[in-house]
C-alpha cells in the first residue's frame, strides 16, 4: 500500500471514529432524558387517574343583556430559550429574566382590557387558552447547549409562573369563572420524533397542567385532553382549539391562510367548529374564521427558518359575543 493511500485510510477510520464517538454521546443523553422521564411515569400515571379526561366543554349559562366571553390566548413562550442579538440581526433578546417581564406584563394586559371593555358590557367569564409550547425542550441537539433549563427545570420554573398568572386573575379579574383549555406543543415532548395518539404521554407540558389542575381548583375549570383538538361551546358556537402544528404549511406565498383553510374545512366535516385558535406559527393574524397567535418569545432562529414574518413579542385578547360570535380582537404586545 503506498503512503497516501495510508494517511487517506488513517484519516477516514479517524472520522468514522469521532463520528461513532458523537453517537454514542447523543445516544447517552438521550437514554439520560428516558431514565429521567420513567422516574415520572408513576406520577403522570397517577394523575391522569385522579380526575376526568376531557377535550371538549360546554358552557350553559344563557346570556342575558350586552354579554361576552373574554378570550385571552397564550402560547409559544418558548421561556428557557436564548435568543441572542446577533443571531436574529438585533431584532431580539430573549432570556429568562425578560420572559418573566413580559409573561407579567401578559398578564396585567388581560385584566386592564377586561377592565376596560367592562365600561360597555357585562363579562362573566373568561377563556385563558393555553396552547402549547410554553417551553422549548430538547428535540433538536443544539438546544442542549443553548437553553438555560433542562426540560424538567423548566416546568417547575414554568409551574410558578403560571400558578402567579392564574391567581393573579382569579384574585384581581372578579370574574364568574374561568376555563382553562390546553393544548400541548410540539416541543415539549420527551421524544425525538413527535407522536400521534400517544403524544399528551410523552409531554413535558401536559405533565405540567396536569399538576396546575390539582393545585388550582376554586372557580376554575380544566379542560387537559389527550386529543389533538379541544372544543369549547360557548353561547351556542363552537370552538376548537390546538396548537397548530397539525396545519401543514411551506412559507407559501399566500401565508398560512390557505393550508389552514383547508385543514378546516377537512375537519369541519368530522365535527363543526365555528372558531379555529392556535399558535405555532409565530404568526399573529386573524380570519373569520380563525385566530392565529403570536409568540412571547419573539423573533428567532425558528421563526425565520419558517419565514415567518417579523413581528414583536405578542399574545391575543378578544370577546366573543353572546349573539355575534367573536367581535373585538387586541394585541397584547409584550416588548418593553
Amino acid at each position: 500500500m503506498k503512503k497516501w493511500q495510508q494517511i487517506e485510510r488513517d484519516s477516514t477510520a479517524k472520522a468514522h471514529q469521532a463520528e461513532v464517538a458523537d453517537l454514542k454521546n447523543q445516544i447517552k443523553r438521550y437514554r439520560e432524558t428516558v431514565s429521567d422521564l420513567e422516574s415520572q411515569l408513576g406520577v403522570t400515571e397517577a394523575l391522569k387517574a385522579s380526575g376526568q379526561v376531557t377535550s371538549s366543554f360546554k358552557y350553559d349559562r344563557t346570556a342575558k343583556g350586552h354579554e361576552s366571553a373574554a378570550v385571552a390566548v397564550l402560547s409559544d413562550w418558548h421561556v428557557e430559550e436564548k435568543v441572542d442579538p446577533k443571531t436574529v440581526n438585533d431584532l431580539n433578546e430573549f432570556n429568562l429574566g425578560i420572559a418573566e417581564k413580559r409573561i407579567e406584563k401578559a398578564t396585567k394586559a388581560i385584566l386592564r382590557l377586561t377592565e376596560i371593555e367592562r365600561g360597555g358590557r357585562d363579562i362573566p367569564i373568561l377563556v385563558l387558552a393555553i396552547l402549547g409550547d410554553l417551553m422549548t425542550g430538547y428535540i433538536h441537539e443544539e438546544l442542549r447547549e443553548e437553553n438555560e433549563l433542562s426540560p424538567t427545570q423548566t416546568i417547575l420554573w414554568l409551574k410558578t409562573r403560571l400558578s402567579k398568572l392564574i391567581n393573579t386573575i382569579r384574585k384581581e379579574g372578579n370574574f364568574d369563572h374561568i376555563l382553562i383549555p390546553c393544548s400541548i406543543g410540539n416541543h415539549g415532548r420527551t421524544t425525538i420524533k413527535p407522536r400521534h395518539s400517544t403524544a399528551y404521554k410523552n409531554s413535558y407540558e401536559w405533565l405540567l397542567y396536569k399538576l396546575l389542575e390539582q393545585e388550582i381548583t376554586d372557580g376554575v375549570t380544566w379542560l387537559v385532553g389527550e386529543s389533538y383538538h379541544t372544543y369549547l361551546e360557548i353561547y351556542g358556537k363552537s370552538i376548537r382549539l390546538h396548537h397548530g402544528d397539525g396545519l401543514k404549511y411551506q412559507g407559501g406565498i399566500g401565508g398560512l391562510t390557505i393550508p389552514t383553510e383547508k385543514a378546516i374545512a377537512s375537519w369541519n366535516k368530522g365535527r363543526h367548529a365555528d372558531l379555529d385558535i392556535f399558535g405555532h406559527w409565530h404568526t399573529s393574524q386573524q380570519n373569520p374564521k380563525w385566530i392565529s397567535n403570536g409568540s412571547l418569545v419573539g423573533a428567532n432562529s425558528y421563526s425565520i427558518s419558517i419565514k415567518a414574518p417579523h413581528e414583536p413579542p405578542q399574545q391575543t385578547y378578544f370577546l366573543f359575543d353572546a349573539k355575534r360570535g367573536r367581535t373585538g380582537t387586541w394585541h397584547i404586545f409584550l416588548e418593553d
